[in-house]
């Protein structure tokens, strides 16, 4: 790690732009050496960078000479050699954070309830990378995030926090229930696949379902602990997505971008792909089925299209296609309201 990248974290600390992993890095040194980083004058903390970069230098083996004398400087100078070695650990930790291994932290986060610590995965490569929790679960951590979870979950919940994108393939439990916990919001789930997506400095939190369901909600505080009782939240089902706004505070429900068939559960029976091939189907039926394959309410604002006939092999096509071809046929046209799909025109003609 260059000398630049390590003044780069020291003041982004300064300007409160770190991320909570390298906050509570820089904190943990400061609170060893015996004072906050303010309360120091612009030499004194020009003269503890140097020494701190000279420590973590000497640690990593890339300097020979050794340290020069600190007789000529103040008794809390003295007092911060005695650190040196732990400084050096410390940074040893913070690099070894960055190089995508399993980091064991002191237990300082409300959610972390293993004794042993916490682990924390930050995926710093340009590709997706795939973690397997104690309990089975997985995670798909996206490039530029990190996950935090214990090592192990032993208490009646199990809890991670998620600071940018990820998709959960989370393990059935209902004993122990799953949370996620982002920003200002909560994802619960017993057992279900979603993605979960985190604007800059979590001012948006975005959560999509594959299968199952799970509850999204707002907490008071981004870091206080899990409250039984909720605030405010929505309930998400296959091929829903909820945005919430930081500076609203608001919840908006709606469809995913690219609705997929809602696949089984992992434990559930394997079944036969869906086939979408219809010859003088009304819509009725037309409409029934595509509702049943990908969870989603389809809504014909007049009763007549339901009796409309419909012939075509649309199986191969994406959901919005098929409804583009279904009301084509028709000269009918289709918007999407919130979380469901309404279908209008005149009827057969």
């Amino acid at each position: 790690m260059s000398k630049q990248h390590f003044r780069t974290l020291l003041k982004r600390y300064q300007t409160d732009e770190c991320t909570p992993q390298e906050r509570r890095l820089v904190e943990q040194w400061f609170s060893m050496l015996d004072g906050e980083p303010s309360a120091r004058t612009a030499s004194e903390n020009q003269q503890l960078e140097d020494k701190l970069w000279r420590a973590i230098q000497q640690r990593q083996g890339t300097v020979e000479r050794p340290v020069r004398s600190l007789t000529a400087m103040h008794r809390w100078w003295l007092s911060a050699a005695a650190a040196v070695v732990v400084l050096g650990l410390s940074w040893f930790f913070y690099t070894t954070l960055n190089s995508n291994t399993e980091t064991i932290l002191a237990d300082n986060g409300p959610s972390v309830s293993s004794p042993a610590g916490t682990l924390i995965r930050l995926n710093d490569t340009a590709e997706a990378m795939e973690i397997t929790l104690n309990d089975g679960s997985r995670v798909t951590l996206a490039p530029r995030s990190s996950v935090e979870y214990p090592a192990t979950f032993e208490s009646s919940r199990r809890e991670v926090t998620l600071h940018g994108e990820a998709f959960f393939e989370v393990t059935r439990n209902p004993q122990q229930p799953f949370f996620v916990n982002a920003g200002e919001v909560t994802t619960k789930v017993l057992g279900t696949s979603f993605r979960i997506e985190t604007g800059q400095n979590n001012s948006s939190v975005q959560v999509s379902v594959l299968t199952g369901k799970v509850s999204v909600f707002q907490r008071d505080l981004p870091d206080e602990p899990l409250k039984d009782k909720i605030k405010n939240g929505v309930i998400l089902t296959p091929n829903q997505r909820v945005v919430y706004s930081q500076a609203s505070h608001s919840f908006e429900t709606s469809l995913v971008e690219q609705p997929m068939v809602v696949a089984p559960e992992r434990d559930s029976p394997a079944v036969k792909p869906e086939i979408f091939a219809f010859e003088d189907a009304t819509m009725a039926t037309v409409v029934g089925k595509l509702e049943k394959a990908y969870g989603i309410e389809i809504i014909l604002e007049n009763e007549e299209l339901g009796n409309c006939l419909f012939t075509a092999d649309i199986t191969e096509q994406p959901l919005f296609t098929k409804l583009d071809l279904l009301c084509a046929s028709l000269n009918a046209t289709y918007e999407v309201r919130g979380t469901k799909i309404l279908i209008m025109g005149s009827g057969c003609r």
